[in-house]
C-alpha cells in the first residue's frame, strides 16, 4: 500500500528508530516528506527494525505517535477524546485510502474493545504480522496520548488455545527481547491481528480524558471575515478546532445549546445551513494546508474531514473555485516566493 497513511507510518518508524539510536535504511527521513513512499522502502524499514530489535521493538516504536506531531494525520487521529472515537477515525482513514486491510470491532463494552485486523472482503492477501503489529502500536500509542488510564492490550484470538500476550501500557516496558519471544509464536500462528484493548471506565465523579494539545494550534479564525451572524461564526470556530470530527446537525446543535430545529431555523433565516458552514470551514483550512505544507492532497482532505478524495475535490472546488491541485499550483509558489 503506497498511500499517505503508509508514508506517515514509515516516517514514524524512521523517526522512532533515530530517537532509539537505531539505524534506518537510506534515504532516511529527509526523503520521506511526500505522501507516497515506495513499497520496497517501507519493507526495508520494517526489516531494519526487526534486524536491530525484533518484533518487540517494532511494537514499541510504532507507539511513538508523538513523533508525527504537526502531520495532518496526527491531528485528525488525536482529535479524538476516547478509544472508541479513535477507532472510528482510524476506520475512516482506512476507507479514505482504500486500504486493503481493515480493523473491525468484534465486540465492545465499557472499557473494552475486541478488534480484528484483517483483509477487506475480496482481498486475498491477509495482513503480514508486522503490518498488524505496526497498526496496533499506533492505536495503542494514540490511546495512551488521549490520557486513558489503566490501558492494557491482549494480543491473540480469545478463543485460541495457544498463548496470548498481555501488556500493560504506561508501566515499565517489557524488554524488547522478551517481548519478541512472546510475540514470535503469535506471528507464526497468524494470531497477530487479534487484539483486545482495555482501559479504565470513567465514572461520573471522574473526569474524562481531554484530547492532547496539538501543534500547530488550529486556525480557528479562518472564517472570521465572512459576513455571517455570530451563531455561524461560533459554529465555524468549533469546526476548525477539530475538522475531522463528525459535525452532524445534532452534534452542532448540542454544542450551541439549541434544539436542532431552532438551530436550523436561525441559520435558514440568514440563508445558511450547517452543511455550508462545516464545508466552508473545512475548505478554508484545507486551503491553508495546501499553501503552507508539503503534505499531499489526500492527506489534507482526510485531516480536514472530507469523506474521500472525490468529495474533497468536489466540495473544495465548489467553495474555493479551483480544485485542490489547481489551487496549490496557482498559489503555493506565489506564497513561497513572497515569504523568501
Amino acid at each position: 500500500m503506497q498511500d499517505f497513511a503508509s508514508a506517515a507510518m514509515v516516517r514514524l518508524l524512521v523517526r522512532a528508530m533515530r530517537a532509539q539510536g537505531l539505524d534506518p535504511p537510506p534515504p532516511g527521513l529527509d526523503g520521506l516528506q511526500g505522501s507516497h513512499v515506495p513499497l520496497v522502502y517501507k519493507r526495508s524499514v520494517v526489516e531494519a527494525v526487526l534486524h536491530q530489535g525484533g518484533l518487540g521493538t517494532l511494537l514499541q516504536l510504532a507507539q511513538r505517535v508523538d513523533l508525527l506531531a504537526g502531520d495532518p494525520v496526527h491531528r485528525a487521529l488525536l482529535g479524538a477524546t476516547c478509544v472508541p472515537e479513535l477507532l472510528t477515525r482510524w476506520q475512516r482513514l482506512e476507507r479514505y485510502v482504500h486500504s486493503r486491510h481493515q480493523v473491525s470491532i468484534l465486540a465492545s463494552a465499557p472499557g473494552t474493545l475486541a478488534l480484528h485486523h484483517h483483509a477487506r472482503p475480496g482481498v486475498l492477501e491477509t495482513p503480514l504480522p508486522t503490518e498488524s503489529l505496526a497498526v496496533l502500536g499506533v492505536l495503542v500509542g494514540a490511546s495512551r496520548a488521549l490520557g486513558e488510564r489503566g490501558l492494557r492490550v491482549e494480543i491473540g484470538a480469545p478463543e485460541a488455545a495457544g498463548h496470548r500476550v498481555n501488556l500493560r501500557i504506561g508501566v515499565p516496558a517489557t524488554a524488547p527481547t522478551e517481548l519478541h519471544a512472546q510475540l514470535a509464536p503469535l506471528a507464526a500462528q497468524g494470531q497477530m491481528g487479534h487484539w483486545t484493548l482495555r482501559w479504565e471506565v470513567h465514572t461520573d465523579e471522574g473526569k474524562a480524558p481531554v484530547a492532547p494539545a496539538l501543534e500547530p494550534q488550529p486556525a480557528t479564525h479562518l472564517c472570521d471575515a465572512l459576513p455571517w451572524p455570530p451563531l455561524a461564526h461560533q459554529l465555524a470556530r468549533h469546526v476548525l478546532q477539530d475538522p475531522a470530527a463528525q459535525h452532524t446537525v445534532d452534534a452542532l446543535a448540542q454544542h450551541t445549546g439549541l434544539a436542532r430545529r431552532s438551530l436550523q431555523r436561525a441559520l435558514t433565516e440568514r440563508s445558511l445551513s450547517c452543511r455550508h458552514i462545516v464545508t466552508e470551514a473545512r475548505a478554508r483550512l484545507a486551503a491553508q494546508w495546501l499553501l503552507d505544507s508539503p503534505h499531499g492532497l489526500a492527506e489534507i482532505g482526510f485531516a480536514c474531514g472530507f469523506a474521500d478524495q472525490p468529495h474533497f475535490t468536489r466540495e473544495f472546488a465548489r467553495h474555493v473555485g479551483l480544485t485542490p491541485a489547481r489551487y496549490r499550483q496557482a498559489f503555493a509558489g506565489v506564497i513561497a516566493s513572497s515569504g523568501g
